[in-house]
């Protein structure tokens, strides 16, 4: 069981690195305010990766989701399971929640990095599209939590079976009971 929880751990953990730190990476190289070229009632964008960075981030953030929901047991937090817990159903939904948040921060933040277009505002100056400084990061840092708390609700799941299913038994081994044939009794 340990060796399970174990690749389970690293399995997750891989991919919660891959996805905060292509979100890292996205939030270094997305374009900002000061790179954005502005010629008359046009907004020129240069080239960047943030784009495909972003929507990378957030595959491993869905990728990591599904392996963590199909290894922890489907739909455990809402069904009555005799083995999990309240915690470890408290940090799968946690988990859930982190997930959800990363992927549409991540995928929101991809679109408006590629977005190519220009607003007047009411003083009928040109106003381009950006990405707010922090939405790629944040994003990085939610699909990392998601991660976390999913290994944290499954190292609970598998800590309360392991309690449950493998209870100590005491036997006086010093007294003569034979371990094979607790009915016999040596004298």
């Amino acid at each position: 069981m340990e060796s399970r929880l174990v690749g389970f751990s690293v399995i997750v953990a891989g991919f919660g690195i891959i996805s905060a730190a292509t979100g890292f990476a996205a939030e270094a190289t997305r374009v900002k305010a000061s790179d954005v070229y502005i010629e008359g009632d046009s907004c020129f964008y240069p080239s960047s990766p943030a784009l495909a960075l972003g929507i990378v981030a957030a595959v491993f953030a869905i990728v990591t989701r599904i392996y963590i929901t199909v290894t922890y047991g489907g739909n455990s937090c809402c069904r009555t399971d005799p083995n999990s817990t309240p915690y470890s159903k408290f940090l799968y939904v946690l988990s859930w929640v982190a997930s959800i948040i990363a992927v549409v921060l991540l995928l929101a933040a991809a679109e408006i990095n590629n977005e190519a277009g220009e607003q007047f505002d009411s003083y009928g100056y040109v106003t381009c599209y950006v990405v707010k400084p922090g939405i790629y990061a944040l994003g990085a840092v939610l699909a990392l939590l998601s991660a976390v708390f999913g290994i944290a609700a499954y190292v609970t799941l598998v800590s309360s079976i392991q309690n449950t299913t493998n209870p100590p038994i005491a036997s006086p081994v010093a007294a003569g009971i034979d371990l094979e044939k607790s009915s016999n009794v040596q004298q």
